[in-house]
């Protein structure tokens, strides 16, 4: 009887060891984020806010800021592999595409305010087949930053139309020199499609048909709308350079007072701040087109990758992530993106200064299409609108040359909808 009593005591003794020890175990989760604002003041405010959770919660946050260029493949080969990040930054258009490829863990959007917690288009492009993949972290949209003293000298004001936009070009040019209008990226950019798809809805287009089976951005609009587009290198309003610019030479163009106009993004605004704060600038909202305004809808949204075994506390650092005081001071104070809560969106910082185009052209901006196939459609009409920029370079583009390059994108795309599952 002894013996079995103190057997149940020492089980008694060693489990209450076991419980100890578990209880007391780390708790770490590793978030993989995007160079969203100039690194060294992006880790002093990471590794600020990253204590202050640990403080909170006890979890501890290893983060590592993954380069755009290299974002897509290290999320791929962590959802391959099953070894990676608990949670990642992903881009609104990319968001479907990996909830499509199952690397993307479900979500409730109740434990996280609700769908009427979000500004409705990045909602949208953190879901799949209805259900949500992703936490709408910040939003942005392009608009058009114009150098305010360029205008005075040549004696104009912010263009309110597309047409009007030529105008002030021309007379830019006449003051300061052909290639001076303004600065736009090229077949070196992989986000030419941002640029483009504003324009094009504004002249009246559609990328693909409402029931996502066809092509339609190849129509007459889409054609009139990409050769305004290069019309600015035609013309000369753009450098013949900017056939072969990625989009960090439009922004370093535009930053370091070269050209008068570009159409940027609110990140644009803290790379200002950080690289030439003695710029006078202003931002306007984009120009009007045929069908009116239109505006990109883009941003990035915050998922937890299927495989990762900390689900719990990787829901928590994405809710400590949103919550409107840290949202609130990575985009005001940080990255100058907006915020896609309505709650933060509503701090009277995001409807004035700089932050009144971004906020008004959000608005009515659209997102694409939640599809899984998004990444090749995006990549088949980016392709052709790279090659349409070499064709002009190199003498070969001709009278029909948009159309044709156009047309061979459409005909990619209708494909690519095809395997849409």
């Amino acid at each position: 009887m002894r013996r079995c009593l103190r057997a149940i005591a020492m089980l008694v003794f060693l489990l209450g060891i076991l419980t100890s020890m578990t209880s007391g175990a780390t708790r770490e989760i590793t978030f993989w984020v995007m160079p969203n604002a100039p690194q060294d003041t992006h880790t002093a405010w990471l590794e600020s806010r990253i204590e202050e959770f640990r403080k909170e919660t006890g979890i501890t946050v290893h983060y590592e800021i993954v380069g755009w260029g290299d974002a897509w493949n290290r999320l791929v080969a962590a959802i391959t592999s099953g070894e990676g990040a608990d949670v990642v930054q992903v881009g609104t258009t990319w968001n479907p595409q990996l909830a499509a490829m199952k690397g993307l863990a479900k979500l409730d959007v109740a434990e996280y305010g609700g769908t009427g917690a979000f500004m409705p288009a990045n909602y949208e492009s953190a879901t799949y087949k209805g259900a949500a993949y992703g936490v709408p972290w910040f939003a942005e949209t392009r608009c058009l930053f114009y150098n305010t003293d360029h205008f005075a000298e040549a004696k104009v004001k912010p263009p309110e139309t597309y047409a009007e936009l030529m105008e002030v070009g021309e007379a830019l040019v006449k003051a300061r020199g052909a290639g001076t209008a303004i600065a736009i990226a090229g077949n070196q950019a992989w986000d030419l499609l941002h640029n483009w798809a504003i324009i094009l809805w504004a002249f009246g287009g559609n990328l693909i048909s409402p029931d996502f089976k066809k092509a339609t951005f190849n129509g007459p609009e889409g054609a009139q709308a990409m050769n305004w587009y290069v019309d600015l290198v035609r013309t000369g309003l753009a450098s013949k350079a900017c056939a072969e610019y990625n989009q960090p030479n439009a922004d370093a163009a535009f930053i370091n007072g070269n050209v008068s106009m570009a159409f940027l993004g609110p990140w644009n605004v803290a790379g200002i701040m950080h690289d030439n704060p003695s710029l006078n600038y202003d931002i306007v909202e984009p120009p009007a087109g045929p069908k009116g305004r239109a505006a990109f809808s883009g941003g990035s949204n915050l998922a937890i990758l299927a495989a990762s075994k900390k689900q719990a506390d990787a829901k928590a650092w994405i809710k400590y992530l949103i919550r409107k005081d840290t949202l609130i001071s990575y985009t005001k104070d940080l990255t100058h993106m907006l915020p896609a809560t309505k709650e933060a969106f509503a701090d009277p910082f995001f409807s004035v200064g700089v932050n009144r185009a971004f906020k008004a052209a959000l608005e009515y901006a659209t997102a694409y299409p939640p599809l899984g196939v998004w990444g090749s459609i995006e990549n088949d009409i980016t392709g052709e609108f790279k090659a349409i920029f070499t064709d002009h370079v190199t003498g070969q583009l001709g009278p029909n040359g948009v159309q044709h390059h156009l047309d061979i994108a459409a005909q990619r795309v209708d494909a690519s909808l095809k395997n849409e599952r």
